[in-house]
C-alpha cells in the first residue's frame, strides 16, 4: 500500500505496477470501519488502503495498481467514469483467455463489506461470479487505482490494454525512501489502521 501511494506522488508519469503477496493478508477500503473488518479478516493483516472500496482478501489474488500523476487529463474526470475506463481495458484484457468476462451492471449490484461477495457497478464478472475489482483516489495529486484480479491474464497484455505504448518503468531512490516512510509512519500504525474503529 505504501508503495502504490509512493508511486502516485513520485512517479511523473502512468504507471501500472502489478504484484502478489507473500502471504495471505486482507485490504480495507478508506471508509470502512476497522471494527467491521476485524471479524472478517479472521486473524490476518488487515491494512487501510488510501483508496475506497471494500475488503479484499489477498493471496491468490494478482494485485494492481495505477498511478496517474497530475496533470494527466484522466484527473479531471468523474471517478465513475475513470472506474469504467479501467474496468473495459481490463475486461478486454481478460477475454483472450476469459470470452464471457463482462462487466457488472445494476442488477448484478449487493451491498457489504467484502469486495469479491459484493460486485460494485463496473465490475468485472464472469459467469456471474465477480473476477476483478477496484477502488479508487482521485485528488490534487492524481489519480490511484488499487484493483484486485482473480483470474490469469499476463501483466504484459494489461499494460497493452490500458495504454497503447509501454516501457518498463525504473524506479528512482526517491520511490524507496517514500514509501519506506509511508510504511513506519501510516501503513504500520494503529492511528491509521484503525481511526474509523465503530
Amino acid at each position: 500500500m505504501a508503495v502504490d501511494e509512493a508511486l502516485l506522488l513520485t512517479a511523473g508519469r502512468p504507471v501500472l505496477r502489478a504484484y502478489r503477496w507473500t502471504r495471505s493478508a486482507v485490504t480495507f477500503g478508506y471508509a470502512q470501519r476497522h471494527g467491521e473488518i476485524v471479524p472478517l479478516a479472521r486473524g490476518l493483516p488487515a491494512i487501510r488502503r488510501w483508496t475506497g472500496g471494500g475488503a479484499v482478501f489477498h493471496g491468490e489474488d494478482l494485485t494492481l495498481a495505477l498511478a496517474v500523476p497530475a496533470p494527466h487529463p484522466l484527473r479531471l474526470a468523474r471517478p465513475e467514469t475513470i472506474y469504467l475506463w479501467i474496468h473495459e481495458a481490463l475486461a478486454s484484457a481478460l477475454r483472450a483467455t476469459l470470452p464471457d468476462v463482462r462487466l457488472a451492471g445494476p442488477d448484478d449490484c449487493r451491498p457489504g463489506a467484502e469486495c469479491f461477495v459484493s460486485p460494485a457497478l463496473h465490475d468485472i464478472l464472469c459467469g456471474g461470479v465477480k473476477v476483478g475489482g477496484g477502488a479508487l483516489r482521485r485528488g490534487k495529486a492524481g489519480v490511484l487505482y488499487q484493483g484486485s484480479l482473480h483470474a490469469g491474464p499476463t501483466v504484459g497484455s494489461l499494460a497493452a490494454a490500458l495504454a497503447e505504448s509501454q516501457e518498463p518503468f525504473a524506479p528512482g531512490p526517491e520511490l524507496k525512501i517514500l514509501s519506506d516512510r509511508l510504511e513506519v509512519e501510516k501503513y504500520s500504525t494503529d492511528g491509521w489502521n484503525r481511526m474509523r474503529q465503530h
